[in-house]
């Protein structure tokens, strides 16, 4: 009887280390999958951003003429960097401390805008 509890016994280690083996193997390939899958998502992200073109951001000073408008100045200066021309008028108005729309003829008004160019 003692040889067939040692062989029991024996036994069951076994499949209790086969067990561990095999748990060990199978968390090996899902970390290399998703170390893999992950790393295919940086590459593409990195690959993205040396495609496109850096913009910097400059600032200018513009002197109001005779019916000029926070309007017709968006349309003439704003990029593709916002959203909307209500963004970008928005944004002179912070720029310049405005409290309203109201410009003045002969004022200057600071404005953004991007370039490609670094200055």
């Amino acid at each position: 009887m003692d040889a067939h509890r040692l062989y029991a016994a024996s036994k069951r280690r076994r499949q209790v280390c086969m067990k561990k083996f095999t748990a060990a193997i199978s968390a090996f390939v899902l970390i290399m999958c998703m170390s893999i899958l992950l790393g295919c998502n940086f590459s593409d992200a990195s690959d993205s951003r040396e495609d496109a073109p850096v913009e910097y951001r400059y600032y200018k000073s513009i002197e109001i003429q005779p019916g000029d408008t926070l309007w017709g100045i968006a349309e003439e200066f704003m990029t593709d960097e916002y959203s909307s021309v209500n963004e970008y008028i928005n944004e002179v108005k912070k720029i310049n401390g405005l409290g309203s729309d109201d410009i003045q003829e002969s004022q200057y008004l600071t404005i953004a805008y991007y370039d490609t160019e670094f200055r």
